[in-house]
């Protein structure tokens, strides 16, 4: 349980400075956040996914990069968490606005419309 909690404060850590723009720190915070859940809890539960996927989030790479990082993602998401989830929906939200910003109009609204289905 106390492994837990510290995890639990290194990934508010990660959300603060992501806040204040401090991507190096909040990166840092998220991986280690993320690699203990993984170990604690297992690469696919629902603390370790969100984890991914706000490291994936303040991560710098290329829009297509981000895309296909996140389209994985999701697929993890809904095997383990299930469509409906919060965090699954969230990822796949974020995943139609940047297909979105990188021109992918018909697959945006195809991404988003399974977000409709889930919520």
């Amino acid at each position: 349980p106390r492994k837990l909690e510290v995890l639990e404060a290194c990934y508010a850590l990660g959300k603060a400075c992501n806040q204040v723009v401090d991507g190096e720190d909040a990166r840092r915070y998220y991986k280690r956040a993320k690699e203990g859940y993984e170990e604690q809890l297992g690469p696919d539960s629902e603390k370790a996914l969100e984890a991914t996927y706000s490291l994936i989030m303040a991560t710098r790479m290329s829009k297509g990069e981000r895309i296909d990082k996140l389209r994985v993602l999701v697929e993890r998401m809904v095997v383990a968490l299930g469509e409906e989830n919060v965090v699954t929906l969230d990822t796949l939200n974020e995943l139609g606005g940047g297909l979105k910003e990188n021109g992918e109009y018909e697959e945006a609204r195809k991404v988003w419309e399974r977000c409709l289905v889930g919520k």
